[in-house]
């Protein structure tokens, strides 16, 4: 037998069976489900070349496909009450139109990401815990046709350019609006289309909802507003679906009235509708002919130092426009909020730096000490809850790093 050489882990739960996140859907209904089916059959499936013209067509163009299905149920299911016509009629909206199957997961309030990784396996993501769900597609064909319709419908044109793309979608509730993730099944191993739907509510959280939801307490709240409202800068790490952004969206409406503010971010996820001197920009590309041309989170940057900006966000870094919270946004007196990917608090610093290296070559210690130049605020989030909150606390010159004064640590959630 051999003999290895290590410390076992702490323990902790194993967990190998997942938890499942039920919602009432209709196209959970047997009976409705039934009766839809045929509808589809009839009117979608028949002429899958005007369902296309319609998905980009005109507002007449849409109620003619709606009178059309309206008029088959009265005509095939007569002796149907309103109620259940009325119910029908909306699945079928939603099919061509809409979000499907995926609308009673939209609508829970909890859930902030969606995910189909095939047309019968649709995951979740609610209070910063994962989830299967309960709902499903009619067939690997029934998805795929649904997720051209809705490509179609978000014009996103079918080329080599788009296989993995991204966009928004405003437009689909006036509760939230949705950043959607697209792989084509042919950038994917099984085969399969992948979507992934961020819902960022248009609303924000209110601080009571966030204490409800165990993100923050009383005393976090009283501290993030003192140091908001002291200049001190804030750099929020955790995984995708943490928190991070709900969080800095929060902080946001913090900031002195008297401060202009600049955010850059590629996704509009973070807003105020109370700041007076906020400014958002989010990256784009343009194609006109053979001419392409982007505009990138480091290009705003720099055009923010012509501005007189006092506050600058960034939504979520990811590479090189680090170095200008370094070089640029720092050395003048500025104030820098963002959010970055990390495993903790104090390595939110490495990883910040690490991004700034891929276009520059400063050290990695001299990048770092730039930090101390303002007070500056670390938080580590997980599960939508603040775990770690550190504060920068100067440099250590002998050992070549920087110190840290720690505000809070979650001992029992932070793993």
């Amino acid at each position: 037998m051999s003999e290895l050489n290590y410390i076992p882990s702490a323990p902790k739960e194993h967990v190998l069976e997942s938890s499942t996140y039920e919602v009432e859907s209709a196209y959970n209904d047997t009976e409705m489900m039934d009766i839809y089916k045929h509808l589809k059959a009839n009117i979608i499936d028949i002429n899958v070349s005007r369902i296309v013209k319609t998905v980009q067509g005109t507002e007449q163009d849409f109620l003619e496909l709606m009178n059309r299905a309206k008029n088959y149920l009265d005509f095939e299911f007569n002796d149907l009450n309103e109620e259940i016509k009325r119910k029908i009629l909306s699945m079928f909206q939603n099919a061509v139109f809409g979000y499907y199957v995926l609308t009673p997961l939209l609508n829970a309030q909890d859930v902030s990401d969606i995910k189909v990784l095939a047309w019968n396996r649709i995951v979740c993501k609610a209070s910063g815990r994962r989830y299967e769900t309960n709902v499903s597609f009619m067939s690997e064909q029934d998805y795929n046709d649904w997720y051209d319709r809705l490509r179609r419908i978000h014009r996103i044109k079918n080329n080599i350019n788009t296989i993995a793309t991204y966009c928004t979608d405003r437009k689909c509730d006036d509760a939230y609006y949705l950043r959607i993730d697209w792989q084509d099944r042919r950038l994917v191993s099984t085969d399969d289309n992948n979507i992934h739907i961020r819902k960022i509510p248009t609303e924000k959280y209110s601080w009571e909802y966030l204490k409800e939801a165990g993100m923050v307490d009383d005393d976090m709240v009283e501290y993030f507003r003192d140091r908001i409202n002291n200049k001190y800068g804030f750099l929020i790490s955790g995984s995708g679906g943490s928190g991070k952004t709900s969080l800095l969206n929060k902080l946001l409406d913090w900031i002195p009235f008297n401060e202009s503010v600049l955010i850059s971010q590629e996704s509009d996820e973070l807003y105020s509708d109370v700041h007076p001197q906020m400014q958002f920009e989010h990256t784009m590309a343009f194609d006109q002919g053979e001419s392409h041309k982007e505009y990138s989170l480091e290009d705003e940057l720099r055009l923010g130092l012509l501005q007189d900006i006092d506050n600058f966000v960034i939504g979520e870094i990811k590479g090189a426009e680090a170095l200008y919270v370094f070089t640029t946004a720092l050395n003048t007196g500025a104030r820098f909020l963002g959010t970055i990917h990390s495993n903790d608090a104090a390595s939110s610093v490495t990883r910040l730096a690490q991004c700034a290296r891929y276009k520059s070559d400063y050290p990695m210690e001299t990048l770092q000490e730039m930090l101390t130049v303002v007070p500056f605020v670390l938080v580590h989030m997980s599960h939508f809850g603040v775990r770690e909150i550190l504060e920068i606390d100067g440099y250590d010159y002998d050992m070549n790093r920087l110190k840290f004064r720690r505000v809070y640590k979650d001992v029992v959630k932070s793993k």
